[in-house]
């Protein structure tokens, strides 16, 4: 592993825990998955500890089985988050340049963005992401690096993403009960978007929607920077309640049921009445069911609520006539029967279903929309590091020449007249 950095992520998501493990190569800026290990989300509900036990016991399995197949053990990680109780706003903070010179400065993009956090917060709320969206000097917006321009007055407006207090103390306990040190907490739109959207759909404007097992995740992108972040309590395991009920299957054939039929549609060599004997289901008691009603009748309607309550929440965000490039599905729900066609008719914009970007290493068994938010967190956590390395290497260089000066300054001045 010479010359390379080893990168690992915990992806907490609504029906499954996903421990990644990764090796970046600096120098030829490729990485690697070394080892991925996922196990049913027992302990969690809609991404929030209900069970701290099992909750426990549930991310040390993951982290042991990627540990195992990887070879060596993990001490800290980045880790993601979805839950309803994500939410979002956006802020403005206003600074005057400190410098004498009036050349802006680290510290004051630093001053500005504390500047913008300084509101009153929802009760039980704090903040996770502080992310720049536009800067404005001096009236002149639309900047978006600041650092080494003149001006006398700097503006920012940021995008705020909150989430519950408690909730994020109880998973840092779970983490401080394992020994895992947290990198950083991020929400997981963040994460899906670098292996989900290009950057011409940032820039242009797009919504991304994650739908996950019990909540789906929603992440508008406007102007190359989040814009809008909300996560709803629904997702694809209410479409597999339904056929259980409606078809009298256990969850988990119903769950098979509902990907087949997917599968089958896309063939389109099928009759009405579909046999599900090679389906592989623990039950034998029936052998065929009515596509039109396994479908139209039972799939079809549950979506179509999903994508009206995205679309209403895509509306009230004022973002909807702000996405030219349309919607981005992803996530593990987004292989569901039909699901494009139905999100079209819901939400008349440009559709595509975004699977994972290729990547070398260990990849077989998650290049697929389950996983996109999983390999984005692996992205982002290799991002994120080289933010923080370039940051602080630019403060110490910064503090280094302000004390050669000041000692400068100090040998000079009793030689002054």
């Amino acid at each position: 592993m010479q010359n390379s950095k080893i990168i690992s992520g915990i992806d907490i998501g609504t029906s499954k825990v996903t421990t990644i493990i990764g090796q970046y190569f600096e120098s030829e800026e490729r990485h690697n998955v070394v080892a991925v290990s996922s196990f049913p989300a027992t302990g969690f509900r809609k991404g929030q500890i209900i069970n701290l036990e099992q909750a426990v016991s549930t991310i040390t399995q993951s982290i042991e089985s990627a540990e195992r197949m990887a070879g060596f053990q993990i001490n800290s990680a980045t880790v993601s988050i979805t839950a309803p109780h994500i939410d979002s706003l956006n802020s403005k903070g206003v600074v005057a340049i400190s410098s004498p010179n009036n050349e802006i400065t680290q510290e004051d993009v630093s001053r500005v963005i504390e500047a913008a956090k300084a509101i009153s917060l929802p009760a039980g709320k704090e903040i996770i992401h502080v992310i720049p969206r536009i800067y404005t000097v001096d009236g002149q917006e639309g900047v978006n690096d600041p650092i080494g321009m003149n001006g006398i007055r700097l503006e920012v407006e940021a995008h705020l993403i909150l989430a519950s207090t408690s909730a994020l103390k109880n998973l840092r306990k779970c983490l401080d009960e394992i020994g895992l040190k947290i990198n950083s907490l991020v929400y997981s739109g963040l994460a899906t978007a670098y292996s989900s959207l290009t950057e011409t759909e940032k820039e242009l404007g797009v919504a991304l929607i994650d739908i996950g097992g019990t909540a789906t995740s929603i992440t508008i992108f406007s102007e190359g920077s989040p814009a809008y972040s909300a996560v709803l309590p629904l997702g694809a395991n209410n479409v597999t309640n339904d056929l259980a009920i409606g078809l009298r299957f256990s969850l988990n054939d119903s769950e098979k049921i509902k990907i087949r039929l997917g599968k089958i549609i896309e063939n389109k060599k099928f009759e009405d009445e579909i046999d599900i004997s090679q389906f592989g289901l623990e039950s034998d008691s029936k052998q065929k069911i009515s596509c039109q009603t396994a479908i139209n009748g039972i799939i079809k309607p549950r979506l179509e609520e999903i994508f009206t309550l995205i679309s209403e929440q895509i509306q009230n965000s004022n973002f909807y006539d702000s996405i030219p490039a349309g919607i981005v599905l992803t996530g593990g729900g987004s292989q569901t029967v039909s699901i494009k066609d139905i999100c079209g008719q819901i939400i008349p914009l440009p559709l595509r279903i975004a699977v994972p970007p290729k990547v070398g290493g260990i990849v077989d068994d998650i290049i697929n929309p389950a996983y996109t938010s999983t390999l984005g967190l692996l992205m982002y956590s290799i991002n994120d590091s080289k933010f923080n390395q370039k940051n602080f290497t630019s403060k110490k260089t910064k503090v280094s020449f302000d004390g050669l000066f000041g000692k400068i300054k100090n040998l000079l001045e009793p030689l002054l007249p």
